[in-house]
This record gives structure tokens, C-alpha cells and sequence, in this order.
């Protein structure tokens, strides 16, 4: 059973500049257009989420080591986003292919984060069930899904993004907890 006193915290893949500003511009064209403005009101950068863990506040700062030391152990990468799809008609992403690189880097970091803390999210972000994304838009009605839809249509695919950083967040509020470069 999961205990209200623990923390969600998420860890997730980064982009370069150029993939940003791209998914920045298609955030913000779909908050203009629906006034779904939750990814832009929450401050939620363009990112994959590889994982999902809760954790007690006193353990955050073994959590962020673990994370620093896992970032330096790993190179950049590149993972290349081949369409666009929905869970539901309610959340709008961009679908990166699961290449070696994304399954390796989420196998790599459940084996080392769930011995020691409890997996979140209903353990969606698991090796053998995570479907990786990055999220355009969010809690959309069917009108402002239609209406995203058609925004999100516009990006070229396929587009390929360089991974260049990994960062750990708290969830519910959203707050950035830091940000580790993956070597090159």
C-alpha cells in the first residue's frame, strides 16, 4: 500500500537546444489555441521520463547521488521521434522509437533505484511496460484534442533528438531537483 507521507520523484531524459525550442513552440501554439495551458503553466520542459520512484524527503539527497553518479556512467544519446499519438484522446505526445539507448538506459536505472526505493506511477515507467513519450499537451477535452492534433501535425517528422542531460524532479508540485550532463 502506498504511504501519503512519500515523495514522487521522476527522472528524465533532456534534449538539445534545437529539440527544445521545437517542442516549446508546439507547447505553446497548443496552449494559444485550446487554452489547455497546463504544461505551460506548470513549467514542465520537453523530456522523456525513464522512471518513477517514490521516497521519503530525508532520502532525496541519496536519491540525487545515486542519479549524479548513473549520469556520469553514461554517454549522450539519440533517440528519433517517428509520430505522433495519444493516450485516450486526453494526453497528445510525441513517440520516440525504443531504441538501444532508451531501453538500456531504463533497464539500467531500475536495476539500480528499486532496491532501494518503491517504484510510482503504477510502475508504468517499468522496463517491460514503459512506453516512452514526450508530452505535447495534457487533460485535453475532445475539442482541444482535436484542435492540438492539428498544431502537432505541423512538427516534421522524423525528428531526431539529441540527449544531453538527465534531471530529477518532484512531482505534485513540479519542482526541478537538479540536472547531471551525460558524457559525450
Amino acid at each position: 500500500m502506498f504511504d501519503s507521507s512519500l515523495i514522487t520523484y521522476a527522472v528524465s531524459l533532456h534534449f538539445s537546444q534545437k529539440v527544445n525550442d521545437i517542442v516549446i513552440s508546439t507547447l505553446q501554439a497548443i496552449a494559444d489555441k485550446t487554452g489547455n495551458r497546463f504544461m505551460i503553466e506548470n513549467k514542465i520542459p520537453p523530456h522523456i521520463t525513464i522512471g518513477a520512484f517514490h521516497a521519503a524527503r530525508e532520502e532525496e539527497a541519496k536519491l540525487l547521488q545515486l542519479v549524479e553518479d548513473f549520469a556520469q556512467g553514461h554517454k549522450a544519446g539519440t533517440v528519433q521521434f517517428s509520430e505522433i499519438g495519444d493516450f485516450n484522446g486526453k494526453v497528445l505526445f510525441l513517440k520516440p522509437e525504443k531504441n538501444l539507448f532508451l531501453s538500456e538506459i531504463n533497464k539500467e536505472l531500475h536495476t539500480l533505484l528499486l532496491p532501494k526505493f518503491e517504484k510510482a506511477e503504477n510502475g508504468y515507467y517499468l522496463p517491460d511496460i514503459w512506453f516512452p513519450h514526450t508530452t505535447l499537451a495534457t487533460r485535453l477535452n475532445q475539442n482541444q484534442f482535436s484542435a492540438a492534433k492539428e498544431i502537432a501535425k505541423k512538427i516534421t517528422l522524423p525528428l531526431e533528438a539529441a540527449i544531453e542531460e538527465l534531471a530529477v524532479y518532484q512531482c505534485s508540485p513540479f519542482l526541478e531537483l537538479k540536472k547531471f550532463g551525460l558524457s559525450r
